[in-house]
Parts: C-alpha cells; structure tokens; sequence
C-alpha cells in the first residue's frame, strides 16, 4: 500500500515544496506515495482540524528546514512534536529536507537522518534539481524500508465495504429537477431512471455495437466518451454507473471537469474522495485494484489544452476504466486531445419508443410496483404514452428524459384538477415559461420576450432558416420601430445562454424545434386575417405539407387559434389528394383478385408469447423506422409528394381532433374525421385500381428474381410470384388501414368514428372504426367484434385484417384466457398456451 506523506514547511518556503511535489511526481503517479500538505485544505474547512487528521494518518513526516521553519511556532511546537510523538511510538518515520542554511543542529530532531547528502542545504547546491534527486533517493530508501506498527489497524475497507458519505449518497439519489408524485412523497433518480441507448462509433474495435443498459457498460472495461447534447441525461448516466459500480464492488470516482482547476490528478482526485467516502484516500484507491474514473463534462474542463491532455494522459496511465462524458460538438475535435485519441466514442440518443415507455411505466408503478396489475398498469402507461407522443411527436419537442419528466408531472397536475385538456398548447406554453425562468427574465416580462421570439420566428420563417448577422440588425431595426425599445443585447444573451435561441454556423436561429413551431404557428394564427403575406404563407404551407416542418407548424397553428379558417384549409387540401379517386370500400367485389388467396392463408394462432417482449419489439421496430427516416425538405416526386402530404394531413387532422375534442362542434368533428378517413381510403383505392392493372407485369418481375434460383419448376416459379404479388397488396391494404386509423383517431371521440360507420356502410369504415378502438381504448368488446366479423363475414380480406387486428392487440396487452376463448368461439382463431396463461393470471381486457 502506498505511504502517506505529510510536508510541514513554512509558508515563505511555498517555491520548495513546490520544487519537491515535481520531483515526487513519478512516485506519486505510481501510487507509492500520497502527498498531503496544508494547501490541500478545502476552503471553508475548519484548518487545524485537517492538519491534525492528516497528520495523525502520515506514515512520513517530511520537514523542510530552513530559518522560517525553525521560527514558525506551529511548525516547531505542534507539528514537529507530535510528528516526533508518532516516531517514537513506531507509527511515522521523520525525513528532514535541509532547504536552506540555518541553525539546526542543536535541535531534538537533529538525531534523525536529514537530506540531501552530507546535509547540504539544497540553495547551496550548483544544480538544485541535482539536490532534489538525491532527496528523492533517499526518501525511497525510507519508504522501502520503514513499516509502521500496527499497519492492520491503517489498512483501508476493501471495495465494496468503503463507506460511502451521505452528502454523495444524497446527490446520487437526486433528480435535480422537482418531481412530485401521488403516490410517493419523494422521487429518486433511481426510481425513475432509465439507461438511454448509445450507440458507439462503428469505426470503433469495441465488440459492443451499441450499449442498452448499465449492465452492457459494467462488463466491457475500457476508456469511453460518451456525448451527447445538453439535458441528454449524461449526469444521471454517470451516477446511476457510480451506484452500480460501488454496489459491485467497484471504488468509482465521480469528478466534474467544470471544477478541475489543476493538473494534479492526485489533489483532483484525493479532494473528490473527501467528499465521496469515508476515510479513503488516494493511496487506498490505488491499492484497492478496483478503481473506476467517472469524469462529467469534460469539454468545460478549467484547464488549457496543454495541460489538460496532461492530466488525461496520466488518468490514461493509472486506470483501465474511465467513462467520460461531453457535448456533442466535443466529439468532433476528440482526437485533437491528447489523450482522448484511444477513447471510444458514444452518442448518447434521445429516448426512443422502447424507452419512453419503460420511463412512462416506472412513472406510472411509482408506489404501487407490487399492486398494481397488467391491465391498468398497461392501459395507463399507453394512454400516458399516447399523450407524450402527441406533444413530443417527432422533431418537435426533444425526448429527452427532463423534457419526458416535465409533461408526465403536468398531464398528472391536469388530472388532478380535472383541468381542459382539449389542447397541448399549454404544455408547451408551460415549457416556454420553464425556459424564461432559467434565463432569469422576470414574469412581469414574458409578454415582451414571447412577442420579441414571435416576431423574430416569422423573420426566420420568411429566411426559411437562422438570420446572418445583417438580418439580425434588420429585425432589431425594424421590430424597434414597431414596437417599444428592448436591450436586445441583453436580451439575445440571455435567449441565448439559456438554449432558446443559439448559433449554428454563424446563424441566430432556434435552438429547439417547438419553440419555432410554437412562435411561428402563433405569428400565422394571429395575423392570418389581416396580413395578406401572412395568408399566402398558409397557402405555401399546405402546398408544401410533405416536409415535417411545415406540416408542424400548421399543427401549432391549430393550437393558436379556434377560428374555423385552419379546419377549412386542412380540409379543403385533403379533398385535392387523389380526388381522381372515390374511396374504396374494400368490399369482396372491390378484392376479386385477392379473394382466393386469402382463404388459403393458414389460420392465425395465438400463441404463447410474453407481452412486454412483444411491446418491446413493437417499440424497436418503431424507433428503427423514425431513425432511418430523413426529413424531405425538397421537391419530391408527385406521386410520392401527394402520398406523403395525404398521410401527413390525416395525421394533422387526427392531432386536432384529440387536442379539441371538446371545444369543436360534433359536425366539425365529424366532418374532419370523415375528410381524414376519405383521404386515406382514396389513395387506398388508387393503389388497388394500380395494383390489379399491374398484377401481370408485377409477376413478370418477381419470377425473374425467383428464376435465379435452379430447381424450381416454372409453375412453382409463377406460383410462387402471384403468392408474393398478393402478399404485398395485401400487406399495403392492411398497413395503411391500421396507419389511417392510427393517424385519425382518438380515444375521446370515438362516438364520431362509430358514427361516420354507420353513416358509411363499408367494410372499409368498419375496419377503421375498429382500429381505432383497439388502438385507442385497449377493450376488446366481444359484442362488438362479432357484429364487425358479421358483416365481413364474405369479405376474406376483411376478415383477415380484423383478425389480425385482435391478434396484435393479445400480443400487446393483457387478455384473459376465458376471453380468448370467446375470440377462438367467434372468430375462429385457434389458442395455444392455455396451462401458461392460467398460472400467470392476466388480467382481463
């Protein structure tokens, strides 16, 4: 085990010590020594008190002697004596280090051996750093030789058994955000964390391709850099790893860059031990062979370039496993660091589908974790989920763990207090306030900074991107003469430093999506009737609703304003899609070609299946899609433009229907229900009209890819083409059911969808309606899912979908035995697992 030093010296000797700590640099580097001294004492430390612990823990006492040291009355009186005290007992050994002439021969510690050589003061020497080796040297001597007694009552807790203070402790279980929850009265980070997944450079030679969980990190040692961007959750990453580590036996040591002020690794770490454990030292750590390095933003590191590649390079030297963690600009000059350039880079991701509902179900356990049943555990975790992801949507507002936290406290809030929730503008207005409050603007204000980002979005908007420098100066020129004066130095740096607005390549723009949307869909919501450019910008809009943006800035639209304009465009844009085209009904007559086929495709089977793993799978295959998606921001082809603008305005008129449900008349309702639904069954219709005209040709193609293969016969060739064509039209009409139904509907006014049914009378419409009430009120209605199977009863197509339909949904929420078998009774789906079903008791659905 390492010795520790203890260095009494007069302060007016600071430059000696100073030259002595450089010269002890490699025996501290390899842990043989651990250095302490009065300069380590944290500020506001009671100082006597630290002396003395560190004195009384000192398995070497080293005095630097000169004339100062010999007139400091604390140096000589207390230090010396109970140095001199601790010697005698066998406990501490005594160096004395001559720095510089005095009279010291006649003093009691003169007895003991003193350096450097033949006791020559180290200012008398022709090379100084000479006069230091030869210390050193003999230091060495000394710490080979000297063993304290009693040394077992010195030896460090192992690992696993250090005692970890209660000021860490309390900062590992703190979310840093205030969360309230009605079931339990404080919320720990370990109650609600959640590992978002990281994916890790491909160029990378790690085996992992991509880390999930803690567990993945804690079996693969090694030097990471993990970054991601701000309120990503890498602080909460790095203390739940602390907490698992230590609970495995593990010494991890967390440090913030923010706070490392100097190179000394071993004052960096010593004084982060201080605080993290009890009676553990730098020493101990090295001893232990089970230390971990945590180090947290290490982009605002308080060191130079030069220094700080220093200190990473002699963490790299003493440790084999560092996390470290960074903004992901960082990464990009990573292997401009010293250091850094053996580190493996991972992208901490925003959480996904799979995550989002693993946070949204421990949120909802939270209390009642061993009471709680599946059903309501699944059914309140979906329709929380649902909301989230209306608000959220994708490249709205960033999933990110605080963000995720924040709705789910509000949407409880509004619960509560049966607030209306026929909007999520105010959740989005509430986090725009959270913004303001963090930037320190005063509520009296926020009138003045919501009109400022107003009026700045719709500048933005018309640039269709950030404003260089000379647009700023024209937006503050001309909003000043519009409207009172601002400090808009001021008032930019606090937008600014606060993550409202940011600068991208020299670009002022916003820094997260939802706030443009938000300001810019009330720019439009306002002005749209006395503005003819701010009417024309709505015609740009809807023309160009294929691009993500655009078609979220119209659903912000919707939230600004209830004047009927927004629902008459929308609605008026979707009867130009596919207007060639009347919607099918997807009647038997309409599916002659894929009739027969159907009744040859083997019956569904419910099988033995868990459904969190089938949750799971769901989640995943969703979060694949969204992250191998691109935004189309170009002209695409038309077909594909019109396709694209048809299901993003479903989705639009499905996102206002849920969000005004109760504030829009039942024949608004209606009417935009209907206008969503046709639209989908129109280009539904085109497909099929295609796709039988087509049906030879597309056999043609698909038996010259199976012709490669040799031994099959040109009749299983043909047959095995039709199979495939009819597979893939039939997988088309099965998607874009389930996606308009998706898109459409809502679990508040699921009265219109079965009134738009009845209205109808189409297996089309019946197959939507019943979507729509799987998807978004999880009941399996035995009743009504035999009078849907009745009317499709000739309609194998239908039928299928149907089917499949309830399949899906068994897979993905809990179903009790004795109603599957009224399902198997009524729809003809053969069960497998029954023993397995009845020993887990799922709950009925």
């Amino acid at each position: 085990m390492g010795k520790k030093l203890f260095i009494s010296y007069s302060h007016k000797d600071e430059t000696h010590r100073e030259d002595f700590e450089d010269h002890l640099s490699v025996l501290k580097r390899r842990g043989v020594v651990d250095v302490w001294h009065d300069r380590r004492i944290v500020p506001g430390s009671e100082w006597k008190g630290e002396i003395d612990r560190n004195l009384e823990e000192a398995d070497i006492v080293v005095l630097l002697i000169s004339p100062s040291f010999l007139a400091s009355d604390y140096c000589f009186d207390v230090e010396l004596k109970r140095a001199m005290e601790r010697k005698d007992d066998g406990v501490a050994e005594i160096i004395a280090i001559l720095v510089r002439p005095c009279d010291w021969s006649d003093c009691e510690f003169s007895k003991y051996q003193a350096v450097p050589k033949d006791a020559k003061p180290i200012t008398t020497w022709s090379d100084p750093d000479s006069a230091w080796l030869d210390v050193v040297n003999g230091l060495k001597s000394h710490i080979e030789n000297f063993e304290p007694k009693f040394i077992e009552e010195d030896v460090p807790s192992i690992a696993g058994s250090v005692g970890v203070s209660v000021s860490f402790k309390t900062w590992l279980d703190d979310t840093e955000i205030a969360l309230t929850h009605r079931k339990v009265d404080t919320v720990s980070l370990a109650d609600i964390f959640v590992m978002p997944d990281i994916e890790l450079d491909e160029s990378s030679d790690s085996e992992i391709v991509s880390i999930k969980s803690i567990d993945s990190v804690i079996k693969n040692s090694g030097f990471y850099l993990l970054s991601g961007e701000e309120q990503q959750g890498k602080t909460s990453i790095l203390k739940r790893l602390c907490s698992r580590f230590y609970d495995d036996g593990f010494v991890p040591v967390y440090l913030n860059a923010i706070d490392i002020k100097k190179s000394d690794l071993i004052e960096v770490i010593s004084k982060s031990l201080s605080w993290q454990y009890e009676s553990f030292s730098y020493c101990d750590l090295i001893d232990s062979g089970k230390s971990i390095i945590l180090i947290d933003n290490i982009d605002e590191i308080g060191l130079n370039s030069k220094y700080a590649g220093r200190l990473i390079e002699e963490l790299n030297s003493l440790f084999g496993f560092v996390i470290m963690t960074c903004h992901s600009s960082f990464s990009y000059v990573q292997g401009e660091i010293r250091g850094l350039h053996d580190y493996v880079h991972g992208e901490v991701l925003s959480l996904g589908n799979k995550k989002r509902e693993e946070l949204v179900r421990k949120w909802v356990a939270l209390g009642q974790e061993e009471s709680i049943d599946d059903f309501s555990l699944y059914s309140e975790c979906d329709e929380l989920k649902a909301r989230l992801d209306t608000v959220i949507k994708k490249n709205i507002v960033p999933p990110r763990p605080i963000y995720i936290l924040m709705l789910l406290q509000m949407f409880e809030a509004n619960s509560q207090l049966n607030l209306d929730l026929t909007s999520y503008g105010h959740c989005y207005q509430q986090l725009i306030y959270q913004a303001f409050d963090k930037a320190g603007i005063k509520k009296v204000e926020f009138d003045k900074y919501i009109n400022i980002l107003t009026e700045f979005s719709w500048e933005v908007f018309q640039k269709d991107g950030g404003l260089d420098e000379a647009r700023v100066e024209y937006f503050v020129d001309s909003y000043s003469k519009r409207f009172l004066s601002v400090d808009f130095v001021d008032a930019f740096s606090r937008l600014r430093s606060n993550s409202i607005l940011t600068d991208r390549d020299q670009f002022l723009s916003f820094k997260y999506p939802y706030l443009y949307y938000f300001f810019v869909g009330k720019k439009i919501a306002e002005s749209y009737s006395e503005v003819s450019e701010v009417k024309r910008s709505v015609e740009a809009l809807l023309r160009n609703l294929h691009r993500e943006d655009y078609a979220n800035i119209l659903i912000f639209i919707s939230h600004h304003t209830k004047d009927s304009w927004v629902l008459d465009e929308i609605k008026s844009t979707l009867r130009e899609l596919f207007d060639a085209h009347v919607p099918t009904s997807l009647e038997r007559g309409q599916l002659a070609f894929m009739n027969d086929f159907m009744r040859k495709i083997p019956e569904l089977v419910i099988e033995q299946r868990e459904i969190q793993k089938e949750r799971d799978d769901h989640n995943e295959n969703l979060d694949r899609l969204e992250r191998s998606e691109e935004v189309q921001q170009g002209e695409p082809h038309d077909l594909l433009g019109n396709i694209n603008k048809a299901f993003k305005g479903i989705e639009i008129a499905g996102q206002i229907i849920r969000n005004r449900h109760a504030t829009l008349t039942r024949s608004s309702l209606f009417e935009l229900a209907d206008c969503g639904v046709s639209t989908g069954l129109r280009f539904l219709k085109y497909f099929i009209e295609i796709s039988d005209s087509a049906k030879n040709e597309i056999i043609k193609m698909i038996a010259v890819h199976l012709s490669e293969s040799p031994g099959i016969s040109d009749r299983e060739i043909e047959k095995q083409a039709e199979n495939a064509y009819l597979h893939l039209t039939y997988g088309v009409i099965n998607s874009v059911v389930r996606k308009v139904a998706g898109s459409i509907g809502s679990k508040e006014a699921l009265e219109i969808y079965f009134l738009l049914e009845k209205e109808k009378q189409t297996p089309a419409f019946t197959l939507i309606r019943q979507s729509i009430e799987l998807q978004f009120n999880k009941s399996l209605d035995i009743k009504s899912l035999s009078k849907s199977l009745s009317y499709l009863h000739d309609n194998p197509v239908g039928v299928r979908i149907l089917k499949e339909m309830v399949v899906q949904h068994i897979y993905m929420f809990p179903v009790d035995y004795k109603e599957k078998q009224k399902l198997s009774s009524k729809l003809g789906i053969s069960i497998q697992g029954q023993r397995f079903l009845d020993q887990h008791k799922l709950g009925k659905g």
